[in-house]
């Protein structure tokens, strides 16, 4: 198969996964720009549903495993997929990956969206979380010879409490990263003084959309981008400026939190990785901090200039 123009604009895109925590805010920054044509796929055992989306925008619900026969079709004419699948389910993009070869789609993107899985001491912690999505990527790599390119987005941890209000997300403030909000409490880890990067739903949504309007500059590699990079302090000290009071905090060892979430793997526990993902992100030397040594896209893809109390302001007038 020829090399695919790259320097076109990918314009078709097609979302697999929008009902998860991230897809809104991906739907949201495609379907404002008239330049785009979206479509979803989705499965026929999902529940989810997309009340907010125009009547126009081509929803594709196709048995469970997306057999080609049916997913062929689909895929034929777009520009992009991207992938916000979840973790549970990625070994399903080999697939998805095999038939938009077939349907000489230019450009696939994977459900990364997270921790920087190129660090080896993050992997090492958490293969269960990490191997499957550097495997997908790694796939991608040996399909760059039949045209398809791919773009892998590094985010950190999802910065918002809600989005929409009702939908509970694992951003770090709720509770994911130490913070409780409802409370005034927060948990630091290690004194709370390790930074490290995140980014923002909306952040997300408009680096992705951007990415597929200079592909040439955006093929085949790691995507890094962040809202701030910041330490646990700097936040808890935002959110005692925004709610006008003083946050209780707990001091957490680092390390116990990281054995007890082993010990929880090596049972079948697997809320043992929350615990694990927290400590790459807040312990130096994993990967939580990537934008401090990464080269991030920020500017490449417009991305506004946020304010770590600019940010806060917002979760705290919606309680």
């Amino acid at each position: 198969m020829a090399a695919a123009n790259a320097t076109a604009p990918l314009t078709r895109v097609l979302l697999v996964g929008a009902g998860g925590n991230l897809g809104p805010s991906i739907l949201n920054a495609f379907t404002t720009d008239p330049r785009f044509t979206l479509s979803i796929l989705t499965r026929k055992s999902s529940k989810s549903t997309f009340p907010s989306l125009s009547t126009n925008i081509p929803i594709h619900r196709l048995d469970d495993d997306y057999p080609e026969a049916e997913l062929l079709p689909v895929l034929n004419g777009q520009d992009a997929i991207v992938s916000t699948i979840a973790t549970a389910t990625l070994h399903t993009q080999k697939h998805l990956i095999d038939t938009a070869i077939k349907a000489g789609v230019k450009r696939f993107v994977p459900s990364e969206f997270g921790s920087d899985t190129e660090n080896e001491q993050a992997m090492a912690l958490l293969p269960q979380y990490f191997r499957g999505k550097r495997d997908t990527v790694e796939y991608l790599m040996g399909k760059e010879k039949e045209g398809l390119t791919w773009s892998a987005f590094v985010t950190g941890p999802f910065f918002e409490l809600k989005v929409p209000p009702e939908r509970t997300t694992r951003g770090i403030m709720s509770g994911f990263m130490g913070f409780n909000v409802k409370d005034h409490k927060v948990s630091l880890f290690n004194g709370g003084k390790d930074t490290w990067s995140t980014t923002t739903f909306n952040t997300i949504g408009l680096a992705l959309k951007n990415s597929f309007l200079v592909p040439d500059q955006t093929a085949n590699k790691y995507v890094f981008i962040d809202s701030f990079t910041v330490s646990q302090n700097d936040v808890v000290a935002s959110l005692e400026k925004a709610t006008g009071r003083q946050w209780e905090r707990e001091e957490v060892d680092a390390e116990e939190m990281k054995n007890m979430g082993l010990e929880k793997l090596s049972k079948g526990d697997f809320s043992g990785a929350m615990s694990l993902i927290r400590y790459i992100n807040c312990v130096h030397g994993h990967g939580g901090n990537y934008a401090e040594y990464r080269s991030t896209a920020n500017g490449l893809l417009g991305l506004p200039q946020q304010t770590l109390d600019e940010e806060v302001q917002k979760i705290v007038s919606k309680l």
